[in-house]
């Protein structure tokens, strides 16, 4: 009995190793008919004792893996309940879906709708970090080539502003294919390719003409961090005019350009800007002449940023010029606006060095050549003073005397100093004037008057002389 019972286990083995391998190879022969290798295998092994071991080996080995696998499998959805929780979850969804009269079709809608959404809040956050690392690359590249703290932010602004436009647009068609109402890719009317591709003409040609206003300021930046002219006052002065004309050239080309890609005729706006152009040189001739004497000043170096000058019955500190008004603040702080149209003279008082001039006034008693010798002392002394040595250019250049005056003998002097320093010169020299005038009994006259009070031998108090008393 016991015997029977082996024979007939290794008989189902062998007839269910050999179902599988029939199985195996007819399938192997679905695919490549004409290849036998696979089944002469199989015949070898089952021809071979030690084979039929190892595949018998083999199938035991895969059963038991199967039947741990299937009890694993139901053990932990037992011990959770999946079966059942799962079940009473999609019910109580599928009734209150029920309740509200939304159908599966619809509720996959709405959630494509939101997974929509949050992917574009996904793409708005990565945008925004990728604009925080552009600024922290650009920081050193800043540093490095000595460029302004705001550069090349432009470029910046306009990508961080195209990938949220871009990505609204991409949102608005997917909401409207996955809610049905966009018409195959068709939304209000305009189709989706029509739109992305005017968005990334517009992104390319706004971005050209930024990347062409920031690289040719950082070229001149550059060239002026690195040029021994870049502190010069007239590059200065040239540079934010050139800066201006740049802008105007270059807003100009791209507004044209835009309203060219969005199907404006720009021709008649050509033509228009033309007869405008006219109207306006006939209607607004002070401003054309604001401008074209604004050019002539630039131009000539009459003026430069920082010079003191005198324009328009108006006097101060250059701050800024354009082409068509100088801005100068005066000592007071007051910021003074004169139109080029209105200058008719330029006063520069420091146009490339200064000289303060002295009236020097003493008595007519004073030996006028020791008081000459006196100033150049003083001008010696601060010619070898560290404070000022470097701001005088030359010794003080005496003039001799210049007049007499009604108290006064004056004598007229003065010092050659640099461009801005005629003004701290001229204080100083004055303050020891007085001080070595005083030390040496040299007296500076001012204007008085000397009151006599009649006779002294005359008694004016007498009561014989005074009737008026005498009543």
């Amino acid at each position: 009995m016991k015997h029977s019972t082996v024979i007939s286990k290794t008989l189902f083995t062998l007839v269910a190793a050999l179902l599988v391998m029939i199985s195996g190879a007819s399938l192997f022969a679905a695919t490549e008919p004409n290849n036998q290798q696979p089944l002469d295998e199989l015949i070898t092994t089952l021809e071979s004792e030690t084979g039929r071991q190892e595949l018998i080996a083999q199938l035991k080995t895969l059963r038991q893996a199967r039947a741990e696998s299937h009890n694993e499998a139901n053990g932990l959805v037992e011990w959770l309940k999946i079966d059942d929780q799962s079940s009473a979850l999609t019910r109580k969804i599928a009734t209150q879906l029920d309740d509200l009269g939304v159908s599966d079709t619809r509720l996959l809608q709405y959630l494509l709708a939101l997974g929509s959404v949050l992917v574009w809040l996904v793409c708005i956050l990565l945008n925004n970090l990728l604009a925080r690392f552009l600024e922290r690359r650009l920081q050193t590249l800043r540093r490095r080539f000595h460029l302004s703290a705001g550069r090349f932010n432009l470029c910046i602004k306009i990508q961080w502003g195209f990938v949220i436009v871009l990505s609204l647009v991409l949102l608005l068609y997917s909401l409207g294919e996955i809610l049905e109402f966009a018409d195959n890719g068709i939304l209000f009317g305009v189709p989706f390719t029509s739109v992305m591709t005017q968005c990334f003409t517009l992104f390319f040609i706004v971005l050209l003409f930024a990347s062409l206003w920031e690289f040719s300021n950082a070229t001149l930046e550059y060239s002026m961090a690195r040029s021994h002219y870049g502190h010069n006052t007239r590059i200065q002065t040239l540079l934010p005019v050139i800066r201006n004309i740049l802008l105007v050239v270059l807003m100009t080309l791209s507004s044209l350009i835009v309203l060219s890609e969005l199907g404006v005729d720009i021709m008649p706006l050509l033509a228009g800007a033309g007869v405008l152009g006219i109207a306006v040189g006939f209607g607004a001739q002070t401003l054309v002449k604001d401008f074209l004497t604004g050019i002539t000043v630039i131009l000539e170096d009459l003026l430069q940023i920082g010079d003191v000058v005198q324009v328009g019955q108006r006097s101060g500190r250059v701050e800024r010029i354009t082409l068509r008004k100088i801005q100068l603040r005066d000592l007071e702080g007051i910021v003074h606006t004169v139109p080029f149209g209105e200058v008719s003279i330029v006063d520069n008082y420091t146009k490339e060095y200064s000289y303060y001039l002295f009236d020097v006034g003493v008595a007519y008693k004073e030996d006028t050549d020791q008081v000459i010798e006196h100033l150049k002392n003083i001008d010696e002394g601060m010619r070898e003073s560290e404070q000022y040595q470097d701001l005088i250019l030359e010794p003080l250049e005496i003039l001799g005397v210049d007049q007499f005056a009604d108290s006064a003998v004056v004598i007229k002097a003065r010092i050659k100093t640099r461009a801005h320093d005629r003004w701290t010169i001229g204080r100083e020299f004055k303050r020891r004037i007085k001080y070595t005038f005083d030390e040496h009994g040299i007296e500076i006259p001012f204007p008085h008057q000397t009151v006599y009070f009649g006779d002294s031998t005359l008694n004016l108090h007498s009561s014989e002389q005074s009737p008026d008393r005498q009543s």
